[in-house]
């Protein structure tokens, strides 16, 4: 007696980076790492499988929080949030222990320098070396200028770790990753405002747009992307949530490739300069 292929529990449930088909037991091959859609016939990496309890459809009918496609011009922008209380909190916190402490060295060497170069403390300068009660014990423990110099680019990558965190805080709490699909310039560009990292590829020329989760060398442990393979391999993405990840991959599948249910994607702007430059075919739009 034959028994039906059990699906994988719906919390983690594979489907095909192409079609969105779901993936049973019996179509995953663990020992050689790919799975076999029985919809479309694409062979997937485990790693280039999209996870998650909700289609294609249901995603695009409910984007989460702080995710929107908006018109523009002849084309769209998509963007999505990267806000994350815990996030600020986690960062926020590591960035006050971490610059506190490194601020002790920063006076320091500041005090040095001004010692050296220019002459005695000011009354007011919180030196963090010598007594209080005057300025003269603390100038003479103060370093020389040849240790003061070292102590400025020993503290170099410490400030930088510090810098980073308190961007980290920042950008948990308005950071935007936006994704701007136009005739005339595609691109990818992730940070706060104009502070902002902008990677651009033809449109054109998209060929997949999948979650992927590339090999890190860091305690084995890896995190998941957006991955946009076109002229050029785009990867970004890393901070936001699986369900944003999730949605980012759905509606640009539908507008770039026409993948997802009509229902769903009839809302979504329509991208009329995108053409086939391969065969000359239109764009699944038109």
């Amino acid at each position: 007696m034959s028994l039906k292929p059990k699906r994988l529990g719906e919390a983690s449930a594979p489907r095909c980076p192409a079609c969105d088909q779901e993936l049973t037991a019996e179509e995953i091959n663990i020992k050689e790492g790919v799975g076999l859609c029985p919809s479309c016939g694409k062979l997937s990496r485990l790693s280039e499988l999209n996870h998650g309890p909700q289609s294609m459809e249901e995603m695009l009918d409910n984007p989460p929080q702080g995710c929107s496609v908006t018109p523009w011009g002849q084309g769209a922008v998509v963007r999505v949030s990267s806000r994350s209380v815990g996030g600020f909190f986690a960062a926020a916190g590591f960035a006050l222990f971490w610059n506190g402490i490194v601020s002790i060295f920063v006076l320091i060497a500041v005090a040095g320098l001004y010692t050296n170069l220019v002459g005695p403390l000011p009354e007011w300068f919180p030196s963090p070396v010598g007594s209080e009660a005057g300025k003269v014990e603390a100038e003479g423990s103060l370093p020389g200028l040849g240790m003061t110099l070292f102590l400025c680019v020993f503290l170099i990558p410490f400030v930088l770790v510090g810098m980073f965190m308190v961007w980290t805080a920042l950008f948990c709490l308005f950071g935007i990753t936006k994704v701007s699909l136009d005739a005339l310039e595609s691109y990818v560009s992730t940070g706060i405002g104009f502070l902002s990292w902008k990677r651009r590829f033809d449109a054109n020329q998209v060929r997949e747009i999948l979650i992927t989760e590339p090999i890190s060398h860091s305690e084995g442990r890896s995190t998941k992307v957006v991955e946009i393979r076109a002229d050029k391999t785009i990867k970004f993405g890393s901070g936001l949530s699986a369900e944003k990840q999730a949605w980012t991959v759905a509606v640009m599948n539908a507008m770039l490739l026409g993948k997802g249910h009509s229902r769903a994607t009839k809302n979504l702007p329509m991208l009329h300069f995108l053409q086939r430059r391969n065969d000359g075919a239109s764009s699944p739009w038109r």
